[in-house]
């Protein structure tokens, strides 16, 4: 059993820095992580949404999950992790935009080549047609709501979970930490996360994530969730 699964959309800002911060964690010790997709596109199918360009950018988002689905079924479980990197990193290392939410959302919707991650990963090209395989969302939807029903419901991204039954959301950070501190919240999120009686800590006031892509709106308030 893994140490920790982690359930993450790759179009979710919030999401990625959280995942940043588990990767650096694990270059510090022998941390077992599953990574397993959960799409906010699924999540939000039923919600309305004014803005256009964010459900362009949860569908984004799901595409990309087709494709890790698909590699998974491939080549298994293994090659999630880094897949997960080399597709975030055409969203997230992109060139810096301007300093709004909605130049950032527009970034993310954008409609992009998977083959370039693939091939970092030393996977086949061809399984970027997934993007568009719909008959794959039946069970990316099994496996989303698995892991909100972790949490007890109403949850998104990210959400960790360390003994295959409960699970929590976060913890949602603007930027990774490095190193030692890195590792002291590791430890911190893993009690919490493995005490049965935990529910919830919670502040409102937040930031958004620091990446190459949102250098110019990083560390302002923000209202995304």
């Amino acid at each position: 059993m893994p140490d920790l699964e982690f359930f993450f959309d790759p179009l979710c800002p919030f999401c990625w820095v959280t995942s940043r911060w588990v990767v650096e964690v694990q270059s510090q010790r022998a941390l077992r992580v599953e990574w397993r997709p959960l799409s906010l596109a699924l999540l939000d199918e039923k919600l309305p949404d004014e803005q256009p360009e964010r459900s362009d950018a949860r569908l984004r988002g799901l595409e990309m999950l087709r494709v890790v689905h698909a590699a998974r079924e491939a080549h298994g479980s293994e090659v999630v992790g880094d897949l997960y990197t080399a597709l975030g990193e055409l969203v997230w290392d992109a060139e810096p935009v301007e300093g709004t939410v909605e130049a950032v959302v527009h970034e993310m919707a954008r409609e992009r080549d998977l083959t370039p991650a693939l091939r970092e990963c030393g996977l086949p090209v061809s399984l970027a047609e997934a993007a568009s395989d719909t008959t794959r969302d039946a069970a990316l939807r099994d496996e989303t709501f698995e892991a909100v029903d972790r949490c007890g419901g109403g949850v998104g991204t990210p959400i960790l979970s360390f003994d295959g039954k409960t699970a929590l959301v976060g913890p949602v950070i603007d930027e990774p930490p490095a190193e030692e501190d890195a590792e002291d919240l590791y430890d911190a999120v893993d009690k919490l996360g493995r005490w049965p009686g935990f529910a919830e800590l919670r502040r409102s006031a937040r930031s958004f994530p620091v990446t190459r892509l949102s250098a110019n709106l990083a560390r302002t308030d923000t209202w995304v969730r």
